[in-house]
């Protein structure tokens, strides 16, 4: 239970418990001892001076002195009290030990001490200020109920710190707890991430391995044909396609096989993302999905391994024409930023879908998330670019844009361009 749970408990049962001696003050109205109406006025001071305590604790719960300042007012009820019920010999002494202990509870040992000394003085004051001369049994019954007293805020005190200490104590346990059960958690998904990663990459590296002979058999048919010559020039052009793309999926395979994708060089971007549109071509005319260019008058390089950029951006451009089934326009954009004392190379990929929905945008890309689940989506594309732009020294982010769609920003560190750059 926490301090200001505690605060409201204390003063719920404080109030509580006025109420029920108010009630039994007023059965006991007959009681000789008993001077009516004063001493019924005074319980319902008490009363008053107990709530109003309990209104402070809840609107100013670290205000200690306004807490002690309600508790001594209580005092000074009891005291009264004291007065119309028989005067020190009053058992009505004994009323001062429950606002004491609501003090142990609520307040801090300075407090409490200020507390318990008002309790002290206020019975003190009624026996001063009883008529006949000051005898020593007197003075032993007031030293008695003042130790009495003293003795018993002190030991509540105790009681409450160590109450206070113990709940503490127990808090932080939780908390540790708490936070070993997080780590846990996150190490288990961590290992099997990396496990499924693990039979992800040996399941590629054997398909890749296996696709090694189909591919040189499909270039080699291909560049037969074309060296052999065609008429047509329409198929012409469609054995070029057919020879690019079974070069382009086997140098993804030897990519797979060595693990690196061969060393990195400069390459300019403007190059590698017209080869990723061109293997696009298909899909975007199938969906009836036009292309938008937006290239910089200046040269923008990036290093990179072989195949690298047209695989992300083959998979970008891909991404956005299935969002858009029903036709639309893909923007394709490049640009240099300064950031952080470094040329950037960003690429832009803008579609007109449906934008991402906030339960995808939150594990877009980790492993296995996709929106085409069961319609030929594995999740992996994404994760797989942004892996790639990360190991570039870069990155890839996503976002709605304002107008609709979804906007992804492969970002690059940028390098001088060359003039014999290979795309």
């Amino acid at each position: 239970m926490d301090e200001e749970s505690r605060r409201r408990r204390t003063t719920r049962l404080e109030a509580a418990l006025w109420i029920v001696l108010g009630v039994l003050a007023f059965l006991a109205k007959d009681n000789p001892d008993l001077v009516y109406p004063q001493a019924l006025y005074l319980f319902l001071g008490l009363l008053a001076s107990s709530l109003g305590t309990s209104l402070a604790v809840r609107l100013a719960p670290r205000t200690d002195w306004l807490h002690a300042l309600g508790l001594t007012a209580g005092f000074a009820s009891v005291a009264a009290l004291q007065e119309w019920s028989g005067g020190p010999a009053s058992i009505l002494w004994a009323l001062y030990l429950l606002p004491l202990f609501t003090a142990a509870i609520l307040l801090d040992g300075r407090a409490v001490a200020w507390t318990a000394a008002g309790a002290c003085v206020c019975n003190a004051a009624l026996y001063a200020a009883a008529p006949g001369p000051w005898s020593p049994g007197a003075t032993f019954e007031l030293a008695l109920k003042s130790a009495v007293l003293a003795g018993a805020a002190g030991a509540a005190w105790l009681l409450a710190r160590s109450e206070r200490e113990a709940g503490a104590r127990a808090r932080r346990q939780r908390a540790v707890i708490e936070r070993l059960e997080r780590e846990i958690r996150a190490e288990t998904e961590t290992r099997e991430r990396e496990r499924e990663l693990t039979s992800i990459a040996a399941g590629g590296a054997g398909a890749a391995h296996d696709l090694a002979t189909p591919l040189m058999v499909v270039r080699g048919y291909a560049r037969i044909h074309l060296d052999k010559g065609v008429d047509d020039p329409e198929l012409a052009r469609d054995l070029k396609r057919i020879d690019d793309a079974a070069a382009f999926c086997q140098n993804l395979a030897s990519g797979l096989l060595s693990r690196a994708g061969g060393p990195a060089s400069a390459r300019r971007l403007d190059a590698a993302v017209e080869t990723a549109l061109a293997l696009a071509e298909p899909i975007l005319r199938s969906r009836r999905v036009s292309v938008e260019r937006e290239y910089p008058l200046e040269d923008l390089s990036v290093m990179a391994a072989p195949q690298a950029i047209e695989r992300v951006a083959l998979n970008l451009v891909g991404n956005a024409a299935k969002a858009m089934p029903s036709g639309g326009r893909v923007r394709v954009s490049l640009a240099r930023e300064s950031r952080d004392g470094r040329d950037w190379a960003l690429l832009t990929v803008d579609d007109e879908g449906p934008g991402l929905a906030p339960e995808i945008m939150a594990r877009l890309f980790q492993p296995f998330a996709t929106t085409r689940a069961g319609r030929g989506g594995t999740g992996l594309g994404l994760f797989a670019s942004r892996e790639t732009a990360r190991r570039h020294g870069g990155d890839l982010t996503a976002e709605n844009r304002a107008g609709g769609g979804a906007r992804f920003v492969v970002r690059l560190p940028a390098v001088a361009s060359t003039a014999g750059s290979p795309a």
